[in-house]
């Protein structure tokens, strides 16, 4: 990869990161998360996460304010990456980090394991309106949002212990199913068969 390609990747992880903190992190006033992250969303954006999914700037734009005016959370980034397509027009960033949900935080801060994928196109300068970091003329044109049901149930209160319980359970019951699979496998192959692949 070129020196080039290697600082533009640098910056985009800073700017993607810039702007997850902007959507996710509710105590950043809506005006300001309109000022500095969507003038980087695509009139096309499509968002998706377990419970829905649509597409539209404007859907997308009463969203995110709806976000921020009836719920109470911040992101935690953990790690971030992105990656260039092969033929330069585009690529993908993906963010992993903890959801903090503060809704009832005198009682419990509920933290949701979330791993965040944005799909952006790289635009011409003459494309988009001239911004501070004009190197980075891109739009994010696909948003989702991706967590784990176990993990959601795994974090309520007295919930942990029997959740961790059954998930032992079912782990031997899978494991005692995997055996009987493979010993009729074997069965059926002959005593030539590997029983370790």
């Amino acid at each position: 990869m070129e020196k080039k390609d290697m600082n533009m990747i640098t910056k985009l992880e800073d700017k993607f990161k810039e702007i997850t903190e902007m959507l996710y992190d509710t105590d950043v006033p809506v005006d300001e998360m309109f000022d500095k992250a969507l003038p980087y969303i695509a009139e096309d954006i499509f968002f998706r996460d377990p419970w829905q999914h649509g597409g539209g700037l404007e859907l997308y734009k009463t969203g995110m304010k709806g976000f921020h005016c009836m719920l109470n959370f911040d992101f935690e980034t953990a790690q971030s990456s992105v990656h260039l397509d092969k033929d330069g027009k585009g690529g993908r960033a993906i963010i992993d980090g903890v959801m903090h949900l503060r809704q009832f935080s005198w009682i419990y801060v509920y933290p949701l394991r979330t791993i965040i994928v944005y799909k952006f196109r790289l635009l011409e300068p003459r494309q988009i309106p001239v911004r501070k970091d004009n190197d980075l003329n891109f739009e994010i044109y696909y948003h989702e949002e991706m967590w784990s049901f176990g993990d959601m149930i795994q974090n309520i209160p007295l919930a942990k212990v029997p959740y961790d319980l059954f998930r032992k359970g079912f782990a031997q019951c899978f494991l005692a199913a995997s055996r009987i699979a493979g010993y009729f496998q074997g069965n059926l192959r002959g005593p030539q068969w590997n029983p370790s692949c």
